[in-house]
Formats: C-alpha cells, structure tokens, sequence
C-alpha cells in the first residue's frame, strides 16, 4: 500500500480535534512530506515508510508553544490511523487519502 499522497488527518488532543493535512512524496527512493495545521507548513523529519506504516516528527504551533510531535501510524487502503507522542502523552490521529 502506498503512503504518498494528501492525506486529510483529524487529531485528537486535549484541546478537542484538530484539523491537519499530511503530504507525502517519493523521490529516488527516499520519502519528503509537510505537516499543515492552523500554522505554517512543516517537514515532516525523519520520515521513514516500511511497507504500509510510517513514521515521522514534525514540529507544531500550539497553545502552549511550539512541540515536536512524533507521529508512527499505519495506511489501510485509503485510511490513515496511528498514535502521536508529546511531551504530555500520547494522542490517537486518523485520516482518509484526499
């Protein structure tokens, strides 16, 4: 299963869901994407695929300052779910391929 593509992400945070867009491209063998939120878009780091499960960081504007959010999840068809951890826990993420 392919993880490249736009993928249309709810997060869920103690803040309520959040609305993001995860984009993911593969050029030479090697995988780049971005992280959108309600801020600027940002890379997503350390950005490793193995078959249908992923793994990135990406660094996000918050109400309590800027985090590094590290994200490991898993691409069925054209879903997208998994966990992401924070310095205040872990917090489950879903979306659906755009």
């Amino acid at each position: 299963m392919s993880v490249t593509g736009t993928w249309i992400l709810t997060i869920k945070s103690p803040l309520g869901e959040q609305p993001a867009t995860l984009r993911i491209h593969e050029s030479g063998g090697a995988y780049q994407g971005t992280l959108t939120g309600k801020a600027e878009p940002a890379p997503a780091e350390q950005l490793v695929v193995d078959g249908s499960n992923l793994s990135f960081a990406a660094d996000a504007d918050t109400p309590v300052g800027k985090l590094k959010l590290e994200f490991t999840g898993a691409v069925t068809d054209d879903s997208i779910a998994g966990k992401y951890q924070t310095p205040f826990g872990a917090f489950d993420f879903s979306g659906t391929r755009a």
